[in-house]
Order: structure tokens, then C-alpha cells, then sequence
């Protein structure tokens, strides 16, 4: 375990250095990204009060650093206005998805007849729920107004201040579902001139347009860091309890190992133990076996005046067999003469070989007139 515990040490200081890193890498705007709009990757046009009837006149300038527009607004129409159309792709149906983006940086000249007047700057987002290609005016309007002055360089405001026209809600019949600011989609950005505005020249300058977002959100990355944390922790419990059935087997395994040396050790020393204690050739008990058991019964015999009777047989001329019949028949002798005189003795007598052609019964409790 000791190794285990040195691991586990080592993955929690790696995931806290990893999750201060993380945490300040974020901070510190490792997560930021913007996306720039400018005349190398979108198309701008002029939109005004001529598809009204009107008369205003327009020019559009653009360069490398800034688009300007020029209207010179006539009160012809019922709603004069005149505003840079930018088509961020070739097909409004197939925009840029902007909902990963939290805010929209404007740097706008406006040149018009009264101080503090207004441009309105519109976000149009298809979806096919409520947009058709064929009718721009489907498109949403996640609409800002506001004034931009001379010179006021970049200004910053968060996506979430854009709302959505009422008119336009109102005349495209909208479910409320689909009447929030929607920007997963926009394929057209206008910056308009203001609502109310007089006959006279405007001018439109627009220097900068950038969109702000993260590549993740703070709530995303915290999610993302306790999700690692938590899958860490899982797999060292997982590993943890691996190593420790693993060690359990092999200690179990060990054990019974040693059960089955043990039971070997038994089996063999009962086989010693019973081959110490018998003879060899005819299998009953030896000299010593009957020597400890004799010291042994008696004591009793005396202590208990109980009879106890000895029969010594010794067989005859068993040199000659063996001399004239070899040792093996002498030994088959020996063993079919062993078996004789075990069937006819009792139980309770004991038989034992003293040695060469020599036996003993040993007869408890029984005198020597039973004996014979």
C-alpha cells in the first residue's frame, strides 16, 4: 500500500498544479477568442429607402481599415434611413454561429445633423422555423441602438443587451419559443442610421467590428476540472480495490499452498510414523512399537492385579529353509505364517515380531491357563 499511497499523492498534486493551471490559464484570457469582422472575409453593400419609393442617395467607400457610408437622406419615403448590409457568408440560410460569443465590440464614426443621435445595429439570424430565404425580413432582428459619436474609438456590449424587434414578433406571427435573441446563425449584420432622423447628409464610418467569446465558459471548465476529479478518484478506487483482490488472491493462494504442504507433511509423516511402528515384511508391530506399549500395560496390569500372559514363538529350523531354500522363500515363510497366527488370535491380543524368526502375543487380562 505504501506505494499505492506515494501514487495517490503524486495524482493529487498533479491534478491540483493542473487545476490551478487550468483555472489561471483562463483567468489570465487563455480562453478568449474573437472573431473579426472585416472586408477580407465578409461583403458589404448599401440598403436604403429606395426599394420605398424614396429618393435618398447613397455611396459606400470601402478599404483596408474601415468601410464608410455616405446617404444624403431625402423625406420621401415613409421611413428614410439608408445602412451597411454585411453578409458574413454567401448564403444567408448558412451563417456563423455566434452563441459561443458573449459580447460585440462597435467603433463607429457617426456624422449626422444633431449631437448624441443614435445608429441601430442589427444581428439577423436564420432559422427555418420562422426565416425565408426569399424574404430578408424573416430574418431576426437582435437589434442595439445607440450613439456612437465622432471618435469615440471601441465600445463593448454584451450580446445579452440585444433584443428582439416587437414589430418584427408581431408581423411573422413568432411562438414565444423562438422570440428571444437568437445568434446561432447570423448571416447579416446592418448598421442602420437611427430611427428618427432629418433631411440631410449622414455618414456611417464603421473602423472596427469584433465579436468577443471563450472557447469554454467558466461554468464549463469548473464542470470539466471536477469531472476530472472525479474520474480520478474512481479509477484509484477501482485500482486500489484491483491491488487489493489481487493481493487477497495471492495471500489466499499462498495459504493454500501451505495448507497442501502441510497435509503432504502429514500424509508422509503418518506413513513414516506407521512404517516406524510395523515391520517391514510381515506388517505387524515391531520390537519398539511393543516396547513402549509393554512399559505401559504393565504398570496398569500391576497397579490393577490384573493377569497378563506372554506367548514367545520361535520357529524351528528356519536357518535350514532359508539355507536350503533361499531368503525369499524364507520370507514368503514369514509372512504366511504371520497371516496364520493372526487369524487365530483375538482382538484384544497384540502380535508383534521380536525379531528374525522370533514373535510374541501379548495377551492382557488372561492367565496362564487360558493361554494354553
Amino acid at each position: 500500500m505504501t506505494g499505492l499511497n506515494k501514487g495517490l499523492r503524486f495524482i493529487v498534486l498533479f491534478l491540483v498544479c493542473f487545476t490551478i493551471a487550468a483555472y489561471g490559464w483562463f483567468i489570465l484570457g487563455g480562453a478568449q477568442k474573437e472573431y473579426i469582422v472585416a472586408p477580407t472575409n465578409s461583403t458589404y453593400k448599401i440598403i436604403d429607402d429606395s426599394g420605398q419609393n424614396g429618393a435618398t442617395t447613397t455611396t459606400l467607400n470601402i478599404n483596408k481599415n474601415s468601410v464608410l457610408l455616405e446617404c444624403n437622406i431625402i423625406n420621401k419615403a415613409k421611413w428614410p434611413f439608408c445602412e451597411i448590409a454585411v453578409s458574413l457568408t454567401d448564403s444567408i440560410d448558412n451563417g456563423i454561429d455566434l452563441s459561443s460569443y458573449h459580447s460585440v465590440g462597435l467603433d463607429i464614426d457617426y456624422t449626422s445633423p444633431l449631437e448624441g443621435e443614435r445608429v441601430r445595429v442589427y444581428l439577423r439570424n436564420f432559422d427555418p422555423v420562422y426565416a425565408n430565404i426569399a424574404d430578408p425580413i424573416s430574418l431576426k432582428f437582435n437589434a442595439i441602438e445607440y450613439s456612437p459619436g465622432m471618435d469615440q474609438g471601441l465600445q463593448i456590449f454584451p450580446l445579452r443587451s440585444f433584443q428582439v424587434l416587437s414589430w418584427w414578433i408581431a408581423e411573422n406571427n413568432i411562438p414565444v419559443d423562438k422570440s428571444s435573441r437568437q445568434f446561432d446563425n447570423i448571416s447579416i449584420i446592418e448598421i442602420a442610421t437611427g430611427s428618427y432622423i432629418e433631411e440631410a447628409p449622414y455618414g456611417i464610418k464603421l473602423n472596427r467590428l469584433v465579436f468577443y467569446g471563450n472557447w469554454i465558459t467558466e461554468s464549463a471548465l469548473v464542470k470539466l476540472l471536477l469531472l476530472l476529479w472525479v474520474t480520478t478518484a474512481v479509477v484509484v478506487i477501482f485500482i486500489e480495490r484491483f491491488l487489493l483482490n489481487q493481493k487477497i488472491k495471492t495471500s489466499e493462494a499462498h495459504s493454500q499452498h501451505l495448507r497442501d504442504a502441510n497435509r503432504l507433511l502429514y500424509n508422509k509423516s503418518m506413513k513414516f510414523e506407521y512404517l516406524a511402528c510395523t515391520d517391514s515384511l510381515t506388517r505387524i508391530r515391531n520390537r519398539h512399537t511393543v516396547t513402549e506399549w509393554l512399559e505401559e500395560i504393565t504398570i496398569q496390569t500391576k497397579l490393577n492385579n490384573i493377569p497378563f500372559s506372554m506367548i514367545f514363538i520361535d520357529i524351528d529350523h528356519f536357518k535350514v529353509v532359508n539355507d536350503t531354500h533361499g531368503h525369499s522363500f524364507g520370507d514368503e515363510v514369514l509372512v504366511k505364517f504371520t497371516a496364520t497366527i493372526e487369524m487365530l488370535i483375538r482382538r484384544s491380543d497384540v502380535f508383534a515380531r521380536w525379531g528374525g524368526e522370533e514373535f510374541i502375543i501379548f495377551c492382557p487380562e488372561t492367565n496362564m491357563g487360558a493361554c494354553r
